[in-house]
């Protein structure tokens, strides 16, 4: 009994993602007069993920070089150390 449950609920998942799927490439193919289409999605999420990325990457570096001044400054306090 479980194993057919569980295949039940295998093949509800399997539907579900291949309605989704269909979804997608209905929202991305353009149905004129509802959706934009691909292009004007693609360019509305390219203009969107700009700004975002940026910021990120930015993080990123200022993280980084965050991070290896204070290992420099640990460096220069562990070879203080060693030299006494």
């Amino acid at each position: 009994m479980g194993e057919i449950m569980s295949s039940a609920g295998n093949i509800i998942k399997m539907l579900a993602g291949i309605v989704i799927f269909v979804a997608g490439i209905v929202w991305y193919s353009g149905i004129p007069g509802i959706f934009v289409g691909f292009f004007g999605s693609l360019l509305v999420l390219i203009e969107g993920c700009v700004g975002l990325l940026l910021l990120f990457v930015g993080l990123i570096v200022a993280w980084m070089g965050y991070d290896d001044y204070n290992m420099d400054k640990e460096m220069a306090e562990g070879e203080k150390k060693e030299a006494k």
